[in-house]
This record gives C-alpha cells, sequence and structure tokens, in this order.
C-alpha cells in the first residue's frame, strides 16, 4: 500500500513539473516567431511586386529565371512554365538584384585584362536532372580554372559550356571588345549608318557595324522561345508533344525523347496556342512582326483587237 502511494505521488509531481515549464515553453515560441517577423520587416524591397511568391505560370515550358526571396532577402533561381506567372520573374541574377534590393552595387570581379566575368562564371557545378552522359566544362571559381564535369542533359545552370575553348573565353580570360582600326579594309565598314568614302570625313575612325539583333528584353511578353525549332532531346523515350511553327503560327506535333530539347515544348496544343500566339514570324532585321492577311489586288483584263 505504501509503495503504491510514493509511485501515485512520483506521478503527480512529474505532471506538476512539466506543466511549469509549458508556459516558458510559449513565451520562447513567440519570442522566435517576434524575432522572425522582425528580421523580415527590417528589409523593404525597392517594388511590392518583389514580394511576391515564384510563380511558375500554368504552362510546361521550362525556362531558367529568377525571382527575390523575402525570406531569405536574396535572389534565387526557379523554372518557369513560359505563360503567366507574376511579376517577380527575372531573365537574369543581376537584372533581380538591380530591382529588388535596396542599395545593391554591382560587385562584378574583373580579370587581369580588366574584362568582367558574366555572374554565371561563379555558380557551382549542376549536372541537371536528366541521366545522360555529356561531356560538359565549367568554371571552378577555387581553382580559377575551367574544367571537365558530366552533364546529365537537362535543366542545370549556364556554367555550361560545350568546349574548353569557350568556357576559357567568356570565363576564365575573358577579353575587351574589339576596340576601333583607324583604316578602311573593307566598304561594308560603316558609322554613323552612312558607308565610309571618305577617310577625312570621319577622322580615320571607322567602327564594324554588327547585325542588328533584337535584345533579350525586346522579346519580352512575346515569347522569343516560341521562335526555336521543334528539338525531340537526347534521351530515347516516344512522348508526344506540341511545338509552335513561327512560319506558319500554328502548333505541330512532334515526338519528344523526355529530356535535354528546348523551351518550344508543351504538353497540348492549347497551351501551345495559349503561350505562342498566332500571326508571329521571324524577321531577320526586326526580330518579331504581326502579319495580317492583305486581300488579293484586283486585276483587270483588257483585250485589244488585232488588226
Amino acid at each position: 500500500m505504501t509503495y503504491k502511494m510514493k509511485k501515485e505521488h512520483a506521478f503527480w509531481a512529474t505532471v506538476c513539473l512539466l506543466l511549469s515549464l509549458v508556459p516558458e515553453f510559449l513565451n520562447a515560441l513567440s519570442e522566435e516567431a517576434d524575432d522572425t517577423d522582425s528580421e523580415l520587416g527590417s528589409m523593404k524591397p525597392l517594388h511590392t511586386f518583389c514580394a511576391m511568391k515564384a510563380d511558375d505560370g500554368p504552362c510546361k515550358a521550362m525556362i531558367r529565371s529568377y525571382f527575390f526571396n523575402m525570406y531569405t532577402h536574396q535572389c534565387e533561381e526557379f523554372i518557369y512554365g513560359g505563360c503567366e506567372g507574376n511579376e517577380n520573374r527575372f531573365d537574369t541574377l543581376e537584372e533581380c538584384k538591380k530591382t529588388c534590393i535596396p542599395g545593391y552595387e554591382k560587385t562584378a570581379v574583373k580579370a587581369a585584362s580588366g574584362a568582367e566575368r558574366p555572374d554565371f562564371c561563379f555558380l557551382e557545378e549542376d549536372p541537371g536532372l536528366c541521366r545522360g552522359y555529356m561531356k560538359r566544362y565549367l568554371y571552378n571559381n577555387q581553382t580559377k580554372q575551367c574544367e571537365r564535369f558530366v552533364y546529365g542533359g537537362c535543366l542545370g545552370n549556364r556554367n555550361n559550356f560545350e568546349t574548353l575553348d569557350e568556357c576559357k573565353k567568356i570565363c576564365e580570360n575573358p577579353v575587351h571588345s574589339p576596340s576601333p582600326v583607324n583604316e578602311v579594309q573593307m566598304s561594308d565598314y560603316v558609322t554613323d549608318g552612312n558607308t565610309v568614302t571618305d577617310r577625312s570625313t570621319v577622322n580615320n575612325i571607322v567602327v564594324p557595324q554588327s547585325p542588328k539583333v533584337p535584345r533579350r528584353r525586346d522579346y519580352r511578353g512575346r515569347r522569343p522561345w516560341c521562335l526555336e525549332p521543334a528539338d525531340s532531346g537526347l534521351c530515347k523515350a516516344s512522348e508526344r508533344r506540341f511545338y509552335y511553327n513561327s512560319a506558319t503560327g500554328k502548333c505541330h506535333r512532334f515526338n519528344y525523347t523526355g529530356c535535354g530539347g528546348n523551351n518550344n515544348n508543351f504538353t497540348t496544343r492549347r497551351r501551345c496556342l495559349r503561350a505562342c500566339k498566332t500571326g508571329l514570324i521571324k524577321n531577320k532585321s526586326k526580330g518579331v512582326v504581326k502579319t495580317q492577311r492583305r486581300k488579293a489586288p484586283f486585276v483587270k483584263v483588257v483585250y485589244e483587237s488585232i488588226n
């Protein structure tokens, strides 16, 4: 009997002790929540849309993009589906930082030549999600050299080059753009939009004019991936997919192998048409222009008698 009473006393003593610790535990949780709220509130992004969550949209394309994360206060990568979504989406990491992080100043690392390395040169090795075996090269920021790695065939990041020379040219030993020359050697060298015919008119300085290629931001809202040709990919599966043909303005069916390929790849014809507007064609000089059907001109035939 005495043993049973001691056992009950010990049980109730334990219960009382645990109940006494509950208020302290709840206070600790509330303090932690307050600290988290104050931490989130300490940084106000430059624009309201920077506080939106990443939205990949309803389409099924795979476009590498960036968004500002309010909880980590950093710009992070995500995969965009290709249509709709929200404004918290950027084509480059640098654009995201400049738009959403207050007081951000570009801290690009310069090589010995003085040329800047792109931001993606500092990304870590990423073989992607597929299981292919492709020899690629990446820039290792620790060794300051381009090194070989195995790429799976899809996704990954932009620190991924097909040849060693390409990696070295862009990330290991970036070079300045060519400086102007002092002699006229080709008739297609132009300055101020006019062909150079007299050296004295341009002070013996001519600049070769590169072809006018539309910048990426000029395509914003026009879906540039819709101009890419159908790409079946690298694997051996056979999936029915649809791609947009910019010449015909229609979505056509093709077989997708399951990995690799490009962003002009949709699971249904409806999503293809929804992502890529009809009536767009590729124009070498003006990028993308809308076309309209025109009625054939009326031709009047006149017959004359021959005497």
